[in-house]
């Protein structure tokens, strides 16, 4: 029941943090509204991490540091409005060792509990030319 709650509380960080910018980015110019696609919202706390992404010809690895103090998680992928590219998740541990590798290339919708050997640490995201809404959660269980 916990662990399900905590997963409602990540869907809700993307839902509510996905609209989020950067202060940088400027989304009118003189009354005109300026495509913001690849400005991801991340959500990183203790055992959590949530990333959202409204993807164009996205094509970048981005890293993160991660603080699990658990080796069990679960994992949410969403992609969906996909029409080019694909996007790898990679974890790893605090010795480089890759713990978990996920490879997405279609629209899909992905709920799967995961053990790994070690803790994780940090988590890669590449994107080869990805055009759709990307989401992903990791919540320790």
């Amino acid at each position: 029941m916990k662990g399900k709650l905590l997963l409602i509380v990540v869907i809700a960080e993307i839902f509510l943090f996905g609209g989020c910018k950067d202060p940088g980015v400027i989304t009118q110019i003189e009354g005109l509204n300026v495509n913001v696609s690849n400005s991801p919202s991340v959500a990183n706390t203790q055992n959590s991490f949530a990333f959202n992404v409204n993807a164009n010809t996205f094509g970048t690895a981005l890293e993160y540091p991660i603080s699990f103090d658990k080796t069990s998680f679960e994992i949410a992928v969403s992609i969906t409005k996909l029409t080019t590219g694909d996007v790898s998740i990679q974890i790893y541990n605090n010795s480089k060792q890759m713990l978990y590798n996920g490879n997405f290339n279609q629209n899909t919708s992905l709920d799967q509990i995961v053990t790994l050997d070690d803790t994780p640490t940090k988590i890669k995201l590449i994107f080869n030319n990805l055009s759709s809404s990307f989401s992903c959660s990791i919540t320790g269980k």
